[in-house]
């Protein structure tokens, strides 16, 4: 009896750590979040991640100096396959004026990323992530999608839903007044 209440209690401790560490790691995100909540703008998370297609990495820094829409999305995620056409035409649309889209994916699985792709016919960059932008990004769902300006900062509005090309319009045009 005493064994199993070692145990149950090893079992708490560890599980109350996991939590801390997870907390300690969003932290930053929750910052970023709360802080577009509010309407204040918060400097963007810089990363390096390997990019979907080719080879090689992707550095936000490389886009300092345009006006960078980040989308977080996943393969199984039916609001983002109902977006991601939406999404291809804007990046379309506002590539000419110095904004490019950068695609996040959060699955593990490289042919489903790939295939899905190619099904919604994606030519904007993406990233792969293991779910450490979205921790410091604070995304709590997919799809989700944020407006970085040419400085570097990320600015409200936040996208927490299908983006629609409204909303990526405005949210745009505030990155690039900002």
């Amino acid at each position: 009896m005493r064994r199993i209440a070692q145990g149950f209690t090893v079992v708490i401790v560890a599980g109350l750590l996991g939590l801390l560490i997870w907390d300690v790691a969003h932290q930053r995100g929750s910052k970023i979040a709360s802080s577009l909540a509010k309407g204040d703008p918060y400097p963007a998370w810089e990363f390096t991640k390997p990019k979907l297609t080719g080879s090689g990495n992707l550095s936000l820094a490389s886009y300092r100096g345009k006006v960078v829409v980040l989308n977080f999305w996943a393969t199984w995620c039916m609001p983002c396959k109902a977006e991601a056409k939406t999404l291809q035409t804007a990046a379309e649309k506002w590539k000419s004026k110095d904004v490019v889209f950068l695609g996040v994916n959060e699955d593990s699985l490289n042919g489903d990323a790939h295939s899905f792709l190619k099904r919604y016919g994606i030519t904007y960059p993406q990233v792969k992530d293991n779910g450490s932008l979205e921790g410091h990004y604070g995304v709590t769902g997919y799809p989700e999608t944020f407006f970085i300006n040419a400085k570097g900062v990320v600015v409200p509005p936040h996208i927490e839903e299908q983006a629609n090309a409204s909303a990526l319009a405005q949210g745009i045009e505030n990155a690039e007044k900002a």
